[in-house]
């Protein structure tokens, strides 16, 4: 009588493939979960930085000055951008210009914080400079935003005529 071949896998090497696959899904999560906040503060930080790119683009267009500011007391709950006709930094839907961008943050675990004239606003004038409440230029080492979340940290920093960047380590 011919011995008859079987195929498959015994229980044994099923087992075993499946604690070699837990310890490699064990060993993965940790090194995924830094993986997914840095992308959530990265992508928070690069649609910040469009908009205000935008911004900046439009007061130098429009010839007049445009506002970036936080939306309902928070930047991490998104941010509207307009063209601040009575110069108060502050939109007023009858006396303003419509709305240029209302946009609204989908990922707010993401914790951002405004630091000198970046608290509250900026504001870009005519000439495309970003200047404080009180006209002067933004200054590198105190006006900047703060994106983090569980250790991973982005800063929109600006020069002195305004020009925006996003960097890892804290603004010069």
């Amino acid at each position: 009588m011919a011995a008859q071949n079987e195929q498959g896998f015994t229980l044994l090497e099923v087992l075993i493939t499946v604690v070699v696959l837990a310890i490699l899904v064990a060993l993965a999560a940790p090194n995924f979960k830094t993986l997914m906040d840095k992308n959530a503060v990265a992508s928070q930080a690069n649609e910040i930085m469009a908009n205000i790119l935008m911004a900046r683009s439009e007061a130098v267009k429009r010839d007049q000055n445009v506002v970036v500011r936080k939306k309902s007391g928070s930047w991490k709950n998104g941010l509207i951008v307009f063209a601040d006709l009575n110069g108060n930094n502050s939109y007023q839907s009858g006396s303003e210009a419509p709305l240029i961008v209302d946009h609204f943050t989908p990922d707010n675990t993401v914790n951002v914080t405004g630091s000198g004239a970046a608290a509250t606003f900026i504001r870009f004038n005519s000439r495309g400079r970003g200047v404080t409440s009180s006209g002067g230029n933004l200054t590198p080492n105190a006006d900047y935003i703060t994106l983090s979340k569980n250790g991973q940290t982005r800063y929109i920093c600006f020069s002195p005529t305004g020009r925006p960047r996003v960097q890892e380590s804290a603004c010069p």
